[in-house]
C-alpha cells in the first residue's frame, strides 16, 4: 500500500502531506483495514526508497546497452528565476525496442556558458557508468550549445573513440528548426497576431461578453467551438489560435456592432492573411508532430 500512494503521489504531483488528509487515511483503510497511518515524512522517504530502487534496475540494464543518444534542454523556472537541465537517454533494449530515461533532471548555476553546460552534461554520464556509450548528443540551436558540444567531444574522445570520429556526435533538434522558421515567419504578420490574440482575450474576458458572442455563433448557424488563447512562446498554440478563431471571422463583425468599446477587429484582408499563413501552419505542425 506504501508503495503505491508512493507511486500515485509522483506519478499526480501531489503533495507529501497527501497521505494526511483525513478522507484519503479512510479510503487506505476501507481498501485495507490492516493499513497503518503514515505520515508525510514516511511518505517522503518511501518516494526517495523506490525512486533508489528504479535508478538501480536502470543502471543494471544499461551495463548491457551497447551505445546510447541524449537529448538534453534547459528550462527556466518563473518563480525560483532558476535554470534546470534535463538529460533523457534513448536505447535500443535487448528486445530491439526503443527505450528513452531521464537520467538527470539538474539545476544549473550561473553563468552557464557552453563549458558550465558541457561539465554539467557530463556529470550524467559518469553517474550511469555509461561516458563510453554516448553516440550522439541532439541539443537546440543555442550558440552557448555549440562550445558545450566542442568541450563534451574534446573530453569523451580521450577514453574512447567516437562513431566516425564524432562526425554524428552533434545533432541539432529538427523540431527547434522548424520552430525557428515558423517564428521568424510569423513576425511578418505579428501586428495581426495580435489583433487575433486581443480579440479572443476580449470575448473570454466576462461571461456576458462569452454570452453574447455564442448567441451570434447560433444564430449565425456556425458549429460552436470555444476560442482558445496562445501562448505567445509556442507557435502551434499561436497556430491553434488562429486556426479556431478564423472559423469565427464573420462572427467578430456581429459582435463588434453589438459592443462598441471592442475595438481590435481583424479587417477581410488580415482575416485572408490569417487563412494563408494557417495554410501553411497546418504542414509545420503535421511535421512538427511526426518529428
Amino acid at each position: 500500500m506504501r508503495e503505491a500512494i508512493a507511486t500515485a503521489i509522483m506519478v499526480h504531483e501531489n503533495p507529501f502531506s497527501f497521505v494526511e488528509d483525513t478522507a484519503w487515511r479512510w479510503v487506505f483503510q476501507c481498501a485495507n483495514p490492516d493499513f497503518e497511518k503514515v505520515s508525510r515524512h514516511t511518505t517522503k522517504n518511501d518516494c526517495i526508497g523506490l525512486y533508489e530502487a528504479e535508478k538501480k534496475l536502470l543502471k543494471a540494464q544499461l551495463k548491457s546497452v551497447n551505445k546510447i543518444s541524449i537529448t538534453t534542454d534547459m528550462w527556466k523556472s518563473d518563480h525560483q528565476k532558476a535554470e534546470y537541465m534535463v538529460i533523457t537517454g534513448h536505447f535500443i533494449d535487448a528486445d530491439w525496442k526503443l527505450q528513452k530515461r531521464v537520467l538527470s533532471f539538474v539545476k544549473v548555476p550561473p553563468p552557464r556558458r557552453g563549458v558550465d553546460v558541457a561539465d554539467a552534461i557530463l556529470k550524467c554520464p559518469q553517474l550511469w557508468g555509461i561516458e563510453n556509450k554516448v553516440f550522439s548528443v541532439s541539443v537546440d540551436n543555442a550558440a552557448y550549445n555549440d562550445v558545450c558540444i566542442r568541450t563534451m567531444k574534446r573530453t569523451l574522445s580521450r577514453n574512447t573513440k567516437l562513431v566516425l570520429g564524432g562526425e554524428l556526435f552533434h545533432v541539432r533538434c529538427c523540431a527547434h528548426i522548424l520552430n525557428l522558421l515558423v517564428q521568424h515567419g510569423l513576425t511578418q504578420i505579428e501586428d495581426i497576431i495580435e489583433n487575433v490574440r486581443e480579440s479572443v482575450k476580449y470575448v473570454n474576458h466576462s461571461d456576458s461578453r462569452l454570452k453574447t458572442f455564442s448567441d451570434i455563433v447560433k444564430q449565425m448557424g456556425i458549429k460552436e467551438r470555444k476560442l482558445v488563447i496562445d501562448c505567445p512562446t509556442r507557435w502551434n498554440s499561436t497556430y491553434e489560435m488562429l486556426d479556431i478563431a478564423s472559423r469565427f471571422k464573420e462572427v467578430f463583425p456581429e459582435y463588434k456592432e453589438r459592443d462598441p468599446h471592442y475595438n481590435c477587429l481583424p479587417s477581410t484582408e488580415e482575416w485572408e492573411n490569417v487563412d494563408k499563413v494557417c495554410h501553411l501552419l497546418k504542414v509545420f505542425s503535421h511535421a512538427t508532430n511526426i518529428i
